[in-house]
């Protein structure tokens, strides 16, 4: 059990600016991360910021999971739009023993455009800065506790991402999403570069209450691609019900909206279910 531990939290540490949470926000996890395209103030707010180009009202969304169902992986977000503008803040951490083991925080600007407009179609644009942030814990020590342990440092990343979206008749919406597009990093410590991910997400509505989606998403760099389906359908005006399926590997999500409050979850391969808290509040 201590070296499967081990394994788990030596792999967080590496990737948490290495890697994405694609799942981020009670949404994007019931539909298994099926969200680049649509028409959502969560989406526009910690996916593609092309969606923020729909919007003027003053929205805060904030959540909170712990990933896989481990105490010692939190993960917390927060974000406000307000006129086709959005601010995110995310914060996800290795705790353990009552140390912080490591911590990673990303703050972000986004915005997005209308390209084009006419009376059945629209194109929008959106762009986000990150700013990213990883602090490292102590090391263990003479003592083994952390108690008189080195200071193992910080290290600061930015990156930038863009985001397109086609809409036909307020039905149909094709998008095409890239995380990190150019990207900096600050010293050595944190490698060479930040991870790239491309979506190419469709949508479809066949009335007001149905959403149906369709995400391909793949790392730059890597042969295999995720293939992400979500359904979201209103079954009344404070309700809304949510599910999703993924392959490469094969997860799947569900979920529910009721007036402020949404939760989710999402299953894992190997890891335990990662369960999703959000709040939200329109002004």
């Amino acid at each position: 059990m201590k070296y499967i531990l081990s394994l788990i939290l030596m792999s967080i540490s590496f990737t948490q600016v290495f890697s994405s949470y694609d799942y981020l926000g009670s949404r994007a996890t019931a539909m298994s991360g099926a969200v680049t395209s649509g028409d959502h103030i969560e989406s526009g707010i910690f996916h593609n910021p092309a969606q923020l180009s729909n919007y003027s009202d003053f929205t805060i969304i904030s959540g909170y999971s712990n990933l896989y169902g481990l105490d010692f992986l939190p993960l917390s977000h927060i974000g406000i739009s307000i006129n086709n503008y959005a601010l995110n803040f995310e914060n996800i951490s290795t705790k353990y023993g009552g140390n912080t083991l490591s911590s990673e925080t990303t703050f972000g600007i986004a915005k997005g455009f209308e390209l084009y407009s006419d009376r059945q179609s629209l194109i929008q644009m959106g762009l986000r800065l990150n700013l990213y942030n990883y602090e490292f814990g102590q090391s263990a020590g003479t003592q083994g506790d952390g108690s008189n342990g080195v200071n193992l440092g910080t290290g600061n990343a930015s990156g930038i991402d863009i985001g397109f979206q086609g809409i036909l008749n307020k039905k149909y919406y094709i998008a095409y999403y890239i995380k990190n597009i150019s990207t900096y990093i600050e010293g050595s410590n944190l490698g060479e570069s930040l991870p790239k991910n491309f979506s190419i997400g469709l949508s479809y509505l066949p009335y007001k209450d149905l959403i149906t989606s369709l995400d391909i998403n793949q790392i730059s760099g890597s042969l295999d691609s995720e293939i992400r389906f979500g359904i979201e359908y209103k079954l009344m005006e404070s309700f809304t019900i949510r599910t999703g399926l993924q392959s490469n590997p094969n997860r799947f999500s569900g979920g529910f909206e009721f007036g402020n409050i949404s939760y989710s979850f999402i299953t894992h391969h190997v890891l335990p279910t990662t369960h999703q808290f959000s709040i939200a509040l329109n002004f």
